[in-house]
């Protein structure tokens, strides 16, 4: 008798990574092992790097020296569209057109997933539902994303993230310059972001 599997998670890891912040070098040397399916925080003052090691863990910054790996292959070469729906960075500073709304928004989070071959269907639109309803916007998809207040619209940018449909997620300071109502708020949507595994 067979048995259905889950399938992995793919890893993420550094080796010897250097990586530097204009003319100064930031990261040196790490070695770094993320674990699969929970939620990790990496903490430390402003300055230290934390932001420069997400965004070379998401192939925006090039390393100096070593190498991210995904599930032990280099990321530097990889076909982006690959990356793409392996791995989704929100950076810190996200910024939305004017008078998009947060149904738009989410949207976004599909195109690693179009193609010639491959255009909207009806399984992008169930992720979009799906993204909306577990963000806990559904009652407001139709409303434009600089009309919410700063937790929801930090929601709908996660929600966006959902979309995407990658098993791995980086946050870069999803609650920075939000009060701390909102913050509660946002991280209790992280918090349970690794069970949100859409019926796909």
């Amino acid at each position: 008798m067979s048995q259905s599997t889950t399938p992995a998670m793919p890893s993420l890891a550094t080796q010897s990574l250097g990586m530097s912040y204009g003319a100064r070098q930031v990261i040196d040397g790490l070695d770094i092992s993320l674990p699969s399916g929970q939620v990790t925080a990496i903490v430390g003052p402003n300055g230290c790097g934390k932001s420069t090691l997400l965004a070379g863990l998401a192939r925006l910054h090039k390393p100096d020296s070593g190498a991210v790996l995904l599930d032990g292959a280099d990321i530097q070469r990889l076909p982006i569209r690959q990356l793409a729906t392996q791995l989704a960075l929100l950076p810190q500073e996200a910024v939305a057109p004017e008078g998009l709304t947060v149904t738009e928004l989410i949207r976004f989070g599909r195109q690693p997933h179009q193609g010639w071959l491959r255009q909207w269907s009806a399984e992008d639109q169930c992720v979009v539902q799906h993204a909306l309803a577990a963000a806990g916007l559904e009652q407001l998809a139709d409303r434009p994303i600089d009309a919410l207040s700063g937790g929801q619209r930090q929601r709908a940018w996660i929600a966006m993230t959902i979309a995407q449909q990658t098993p791995l997620l980086l946050l870069d300071e999803p609650t920075s310059a939000l009060d701390l109502g909102h913050q509660i708020e946002v991280f209790e949507l992280v918090k349970h972001l690794p069970s949100m595994a859409a019926p796909w």
